[in-house]
């Protein structure tokens, strides 16, 4: 069934240079930029750096016309910061800009985005703003993306734009690892993938509050990762540990996320899980639910084959057949649980989304995951001294 806003499609109309990545970034070539490590310790090294001349912004603070050595047209504020030029495609959404902190050498490129100043935009850097200060910079978790300042603008620079976010970059999006053969032919290298999408969703759940509800390809960035050895996760007590890969995998975009504690139906279309089931879930809890099941039952169509009896989204003959099939028998697992508990089980929204992970970890993540990929057994080599958190549970 294609809801209102087409999130059953098939393919996502999603395309990848909607976005702009470190790849289309070119620094300053006066820069001195350290080696681009996406360390957690390197991510936090970063925001402080440039944290002292950002926070002399002020929330009013506004962009200033200014002409680059080329000739093309930027902006500054306060020669704090310089939005040398505008990067990507121009969007309803907001324009990009090449960051620069001139009094500022040795850093990895940042942009800025400059959008229309709404609920939905400030509702999404509030949340940014939280994760970042709340989690990040706490070392709770390596899966959101940071967000370093911001302002408001009291004229526009354009149409309806004055809302100025400056953020770290990602190096790419699952939209664009999918198509790449190289990758989608390792099976290790796409269930490890798959383990760090559904960790992070579940972070966004259970220690953020929040359901996403736009969990396409493109919501799902990438950095990518040099260490070696395992990452130490904690699960309503419980230690769990992922073996590192190439990439880091960060969710994104928050513009349609609901609070699940204060989940409101009046802001949501009408949710079914599939065509048989249209008529399950017409209370705000049953929908919340549904939310939550749907942030998982989405994304997993990426590591799915495309086929005419299925709905994935990958189209590389090079994914293995057995990790598809499993991927698709993952998709029924959630779809049996989400019916089970709108037919028998009384949870309300939080605790449906702790139970579902829970169910996830015993019935996809410990009983499928390549050899050592996922354990619960402490190996030598940890490399994060603090456990990542994926709920609420006490810290160590």
């Amino acid at each position: 069934m294609i809801d209102k806003k087409g999130c059953d499609k098939e393919d996502p109309s999603y395309k990848s240079c909607m976005r702009v990545f470190s790849k289309d970034v070119a620094p300053n070539p006066s820069a001195v930029v350290a080696p681009r490590k996406h360390t957690m310790a390197n991510r936090i090294k970063q925001y402080y750096y440039i944290g002292d001349k950002l926070s002399l912004l002020r929330e009013d603070d506004c962009l200033e016309k200014t002409k680059n050595a080329d000739g093309t047209t930027g902006y500054t504020i306060h020669n704090i910061i310089t939005l040398r030029k505008r990067i990507g495609s121009k969007s309803r959404y907001g324009q990009i800009y090449l960051t620069s902190i001139p009094s500022l050498t040795k850093v990895y490129p940042i942009a800025t985005k400059v959008m229309p100043d709404n609920m939905n935009n400030r509702y999404e850097i509030n949340i940014m703003l939280m994760i970042t200060t709340d989690i990040l910079l706490k070392n709770l978790s390596r899966h959101f993306l940071m967000i370093y300042g911001g302002c408001v603008c009291s004229k526009r620079i354009a149409k309806k734009l004055k809302l100025i976010s400056i953020n770290e970059l990602a190096d790419g999006d699952i939209k664009m690892l999918i198509n790449i053969p190289e990758d989608v032919g390792n099976t290790e290298l796409m269930f490890n993938l798959f383990i760090q999408t559904f960790i992070s969703i579940a972070t966004f759940h259970n220690l953020v509050g929040y359901v996403h509800r736009d969990t396409h390809y493109g919501n799902f960035l990438y950095q990518t990762n040099s260490e070696k050895g395992y990452y130490h996760y904690v699960f309503q007590g419980a230690s769990y540990y992922l073996k590192a890969c190439k990439y880091n995998i960060i969710i994104y975009d928050y513009g349609f996320a609901r609070q699940i504690e204060t989940y409101d139906r009046n802001q949501d279309s009408t949710y079914a899980i599939d065509s048989s089931t249209q008529d399950i879930g017409n209370s705000d809890i049953s929908k919340c639910k549904i939310a939550i099941y749907r942030d998982y039952a989405k994304i997993i169509n990426a590591f799915i084959k495309k086929s005419s009896k299925s709905k994935g989204w990958n189209k590389l003959p090079e994914l293995d057949k057995n990790l598809s099939d499993k991927m698709q028998l993952f998709k029924n697992l959630l779809q049996v649980k989400i019916e089970y508990e709108l037919d028998y089980e009384r949870k309300n929204c939080a605790p449906f989304a702790l139970s579902l992970f829970s169910y996830i970890l015993e019935n996809m993540f410990l009983k499928y995951a390549p050899k050592g990929m996922f354990i619960t057994t402490r190996p030598a080599n940890v490399i994060n001294e603090i456990p990542f958190q994926i709920d609420k549970g006490a810290p160590f």
